[in-house]
């Protein structure tokens, strides 16, 4: 991997770091809510990346690791889900590893059935 794309995946994931900060701004009375939104939204682009660039390292890297993985937060999400724990609100814990967890994966396979379908239209 050369320094120049080193460079672009930082470059990305600075970017979906801004995304997600934004996001929080949004919402800043349900940041567990926006916490949920970008996790799914990164995973449903992801999915669709990964599906659309399986030859491409590079650019799966950037849009991956970087943006995607800038944007989403697993960090902010596990301590959200403790910290509506401690104020006793199991529910909404369970609903938020739920969610974050499933949701996920369905978005995230949801991404990779996009790609499937708009590859043949993009191959022709």
């Amino acid at each position: 991997m050369s320094p120049l794309e080193l460079l672009a995946i930082a470059a990305a994931g600075g970017v979906g770091a801004t995304v997600r900060f934004l996001a929080g701004a949004l919402a800043p009375r349900r940041p567990a809510r926006a916490t949920m939104a970008v996790n799914l939204v990164a995973s449903l682009l992801a999915g669709l990346a990964a599906g659309l660039m399986p030859l491409d390292d590079a650019w799966r890297a950037v849009l991956v690791t970087g943006f995607c993985g800038g944007m989403s937060t697993y960090s902010a999400f596990a301590v959200q889900a403790v910290e509506q724990l401690e104020r006793r609100r199991g529910g909404h814990a369970l609903a938020t590893v739920a969610v974050t967890l499933v949701g996920g994966a369905l978005a995230a396979s949801a991404g990779l059935l996009i790609a499937a379908m708009l590859a043949p239209a993009a191959a022709a």
